[in-house]
């Protein structure tokens, strides 16, 4: 029975090991144009160089240019495979309606790692987790002791 309590207590606080992994903030990369004469769609790439390779595209499908040429547009666009800690650099790729590439960059980004007050929060939902788990294993006992007694009064 302690071992099954235990292999619970295991199981539910290691539901807090993806929320230390989310612990990270992803790097938002932001850009804007002032005018897209002949701009189809934008592309960016991540490196861990500031020479390259930039072979890891951020963005999943395309990043349309704005629908109004004469005024350009504001992009914003969320890297949420950032690992913590690590510096990344970006290139912004203009591709043209004609298939001509223009590549912007690089801008340096580094991801923000688990700091001292996620560890804090984490802590604390831990020891709520581990005295529910006391509290709650105690009272089943209790509850299962009087249920007992119960029983055997209720043979006499």
């Amino acid at each position: 029975m302690l071992r099954l309590r235990w292999l619970v207590l295991l199981t539910r606080l290691s539901c807090l090991a993806p929320m230390m992994a989310a612990c990270s903030t992803p790097i938002r990369v932001e850009w804007s144009t002032e005018t897209e004469m002949n701009t189809a769609e934008f592309n960016v790439y991540r490196g861990e160089s500031p020479d390259g390779p930039f072979d890891f595209k951020v963005n999943l499908g395309l990043v349309p240019a704005s629908p109004d040429p004469l005024s350009g547009g504001k992009y914003s666009l969320i890297d949420r495979t950032a690992r913590p800690g690590v510096t990344y650099y970006y290139r912004l790729e203009e591709v043209e309606k004609t298939g001509q590439v223009s590549s912007h960059g690089p801008i340096q980004a580094r991801a923000a790692s688990f700091n001292w007050q996620q560890a804090l929060i984490l802590g604390v939902l831990a020891l709520i987790v581990l005295g529910l788990w006391i509290w709650g294993g105690r009272r089943a006992t209790r509850t299962t002791r009087s249920e007992e007694r119960e029983q055997e009064n209720a043979r006499d």
